[in-house]
């Protein structure tokens, strides 16, 4: 057996009037959804759909506006999950995250943001090893 190559992800840019320019179309297993992308990394692409906003009583006026101010004075910066947590919105907007494997999506339509700075770390943990009861411990004195 052979491991299936990946898909290279489709990233057509949009720039006409009529469309806001941080909207993006996200095509995922076969279906579509209006959505403003928060970042995109090699394994998965995070984003606010709006299309569940109204269901989960999004404000969408009010979530723009905060959209737009981001796109036009940071988003070159960070993230826009990063302004909302500023703004203390996380919490509200939350319903309408979703994460989308890049497995699975075959094109955006749109602006896609990527923040390389903003990628996972693993980071390894060791595990504690209690001491013994018996052995006896000595601090060094300053000198």
């Amino acid at each position: 057996m052979t491991k299936k190559k990946q898909p290279e992800l489709k990233v057509e840019q949009v720039s006409s009037g009529a469309n806001l320019h941080f909207m993006a179309l996200v095509e995922y297993k076969r279906e579509t959804y209006l959505a403003i992308i928060d970042n995109v990394t090699p394994t998965e692409i995070g984003a606010y759909v709006l299309d569940y906003a109204e269901q989960e009583n999004v404000p969408v006026p009010e979530f723009l506006r905060i959209v737009m101010h981001w796109f036009y004075s940071k988003s070159d910066a960070h993230p826009l999950s990063v302004e909302l947590a500023r703004q203390g919105l996380t919490a509200q907007v939350a319903p309408i995250y979703r994460s989308f494997d890049t497995t699975y999506v075959s094109r955006i339509i749109g602006q896609a943001f990527i923040y390389e700075a903003m990628s996972k770390t693993k980071v390894r943990r060791r595990r504690v090893v209690p001491i013994p009861a018996g052995v006896e411990i000595r601090l060094k004195k300053p000198e």
